[in-house]
């Protein structure tokens, strides 16, 4: 007899491994544990997702949306240095409050699963709403770079960041407090790198 599909057990499951990777990190996940705190087999869980690679994908795309939801609700009126500003005001944000869905996000390797169209769109939404913030840039001529180097680059200054201030190593080299070395990073960041 063949054992009817469960719709509800993926979103249990995900959930479940969500509280997992929030409260102690993505490593801590492994599949025996979670069908465990889910009430299943963890050959239940290998039947919705192939493989632990293919679970924390699927987690990434949930926690992402978190991150693209408050970008998402950035007014459009800004101008688009004051855009830049408060998306990258956002994304340190998402990052401090939600530290280990964070480095789910940007510290673990996509590996060997193939992102399908849907989904490369909802990963790398922030850099796409930041590449468009700066192409408006640069049609009025306040950014001279092209916007996919300029976003690529503050990408790689957010996330960088990120990462200190989040280790604690960051406010130990000028004994800086967090809130002044966040104004002084989003100051740099959203002029570009001038802070004149």
């Amino acid at each position: 007899m063949t054992r009817r599909a469960n719709p509800e057990l993926p979103e249990k499951i995900l959930a479940e491994a969500e509280k997992i990777v929030v409260a102690s990190g993505h490593d801590a996940i492994t599949m025996r544990d979670l069908a465990k705190r889910v009430g299943v087999t963890a050959t239940s869980i290998y039947h919705y997702f192939k493989n632990k690679e293919k679970l924390l994908l699927q987690i990434k795309l949930q926690a992402v949306e978190k991150l693209n939801e408050r970008i998402r609700r950035l007014d459009p009126a800004l101008t688009p240095m004051e855009a830049i500003h408060r998306l990258g005001e956002e994304y340190i944000a998402f990052a401090e409050e939600h530290p280990n869905l964070y480095r789910l996000l940007f510290e673990t390797p996509i590996g060997l699963t193939p992102l399908g169209q849907a989904e490369q769109p909802v990963l790398y939404y922030t850099y796409y709403a930041a590449r468009n913030t700066l192409d408006r840039m640069v049609e009025t001529k306040t950014h001279r770079h092209d916007s996919r180097y300029g976003a690529m680059m503050g990408w790689i200054m957010l996330h960088g960041f990120c990462s200190l201030i989040m280790s604690g190593n960051l406010q130990l080299v000028e004994g800086m407090n967090r809130e002044e070395l966040k104004e002084l990073f989003l100051r740099f960041y959203s002029s570009g790198g001038r802070l004149d």
